[in-house]
């Protein structure tokens, strides 16, 4: 049966601003199965892999994203395979799919390995000014300039800042909207945050209108052209591949890097691996030469996911553990709780990649980490996601060490994707002979 957890009012304002501590708080004090009552409705937490298996995969139909999560979302992104639900979202989800087939997967390493040399020669110079940098602000623009050319063909590094800083704001649109329902009165008024969110928006609209047909090398927007997807279709899903595209990489790298400053002896022996590489790009060939990578990318989506909150709602009336879970009920999964839940990570905020060294995996349930979340509607782009994330990650890591400024206060923040409330202030060291 389902933990039954009254929130009081006065605690709202509270929970909004750390939603993420508060739901493994909720977790650790009152299980893995937890009722809210909301109103007239109910929102239940589920932190058990046998309860998001259900929700995810095996009755994934009778749960849409008809949230406030997602519903907040589409004022940006649309009807994009993000916020879609039911016919929608199968066909755009089949259209959209070969354009992120693995035989593309040569292209992307390649367009990974130009930005990331990109990145690397302009951290040569401030590693020599002694500079600070913020490292989300540099993840933030490397990988959008990643997703610019897998999207559109087209070099946006020239402009990436300015686009980087349009993304922003419309996320914290987003998050503004979410937390604040009343919102919805005012958002045709021009107040000075709705006018920023119009001229964000503008801007991305007009990059999409002006690259959305293009052609010649492998480009997704000219892919999904190709497939007669209407206007405002392929509108949808290029924004919600821009948006989420870079957002999810960025996240992601920003909490690795983090994680391996903090951790000596991981980062000593991730050297160690990637050093042998001999101060050049990584190619996907090299990839199964170099595991440990791979085992501190996995383990750095456990502490950090990005996609950290799921959030579904039943239309129809359903059964979890005896429990009823009646028609138009909320579900909230977080997979930051799950990936937290010492009955599958022990001692599970200990950094150890350890715990996706070969047959550890075979000793969780299959639910147990879900980065990218889970069953038919588990993340287009989570390959490339990880590809980002491991070719850049050996690239820096062969050149340079990232210390946290010491001092600096690192609060983990659930927004669109999990984010340092402060950014993240890091100094770039060369190593020897780099």
């Amino acid at each position: 049966m389902a933990s039954r957890v009254q929130i009081p009012l006065r605690q709202i304002r509270a929970v909004q601003r750390d939603t993420l501590g508060f739901l493994r708080r909720s977790f650790e004090q009152h299980g893995d199965f937890i009722e809210y009552p909301v109103g007239l409705f109910s929102a239940f937490q589920l932190t058990a892999p046998d309860l998001i298996e259900h929700i995810l995969l095996h009755n994934y139909r009778n749960y849409s994203k008809e949230t406030i999560q997602f519903t907040t979302l589409a004022e940006v992104t649309g009807q994009g395979l993000l916020t879609s639900s039911g016919d929608h979202w199968l066909k755009q989800r089949r259209l959209c799919q070969p354009a992120f087939h693995r035989r593309y997967l040569d292209h992307m390493a390649a367009v990974i390995g130009q930005a990331a040399e990109r990145l690397c020669q302009r951290w040569q110079k401030l590693a020599a000014d002694k500079t600070i940098i913020d490292l989300d602000a540099e993840m933030m623009q490397v990988t959008l300039e990643i997703i610019g050319e897998l999207l559109f063909n087209a070099d946006l590094s020239d402009r990436a800042g300015k686009l980087t800083q349009a993304v922003n704001e419309l996320l914290d649109y987003v998050m503004y909207r979410a937390y604040n329902p009343l919102s919805a009165v005012t958002r045709h008024l021009p107040t000075p945050r709705q006018r920023r969110f119009r001229q964000a928006l503008a801007l991305l609209e007009r990059l999409i209108e002006q690259r959305s047909v293009a052609s010649g090398q492998y480009s997704v927007a000219g892919m999904l052209a190709e497939t007669g997807m209407d206007r405002t279709a392929l509108r949808d899903e290029l924004m919600t591949f821009l948006i989420a595209g870079h957002e999810t990489s960025a996240s992601g790298l920003t909490w690795l890097f983090y994680s391996l400053s903090q951790a000596e002896a991981v980062r000593e022996r991730l050297e160690s691996e990637v050093d042998g590489l001999n101060g050049r790009f990584p190619t996907l060939t090299d990839l199964p030469q170099l595991p440990y990578l791979t085992q501190v990318m996995q383990e750095s989506l456990r502490h950090f996911p990005p996609s950290w909150l799921i959030s579904r709602r039943a239309l129809a009336d359903d059964l979890l553990r005896d429990t009823a879970v009646p028609r138009r009920s909320y579900i909230i999964i977080s997979p930051y709780t799950i990936h937290h839940h010492p009955d599958y990570w022990p001692h599970p905020d200990r950094f150890d990649p350890d715990r996706f060294a070969p047959g550890q995996a075979e000793q969780r349930p299959r639910f147990a980490y879900i980065p990218f979340g889970g069953g038919p509607r588990l993340c287009i782009g989570d390959r490339l996601a990880q590809l980002e994330m491991q070719l850049i990650t050996a690239m820096v890591t062969q050149r340079f060490r990232l210390r946290l400024v010491e001092g600096h206060p690192v609060e983990p923040v659930g927004r669109v994707t999990i984010r340092p409330r402060h950014g993240m202030a890091m100094r770039i060291e060369r190593k020897f002979g780099s």
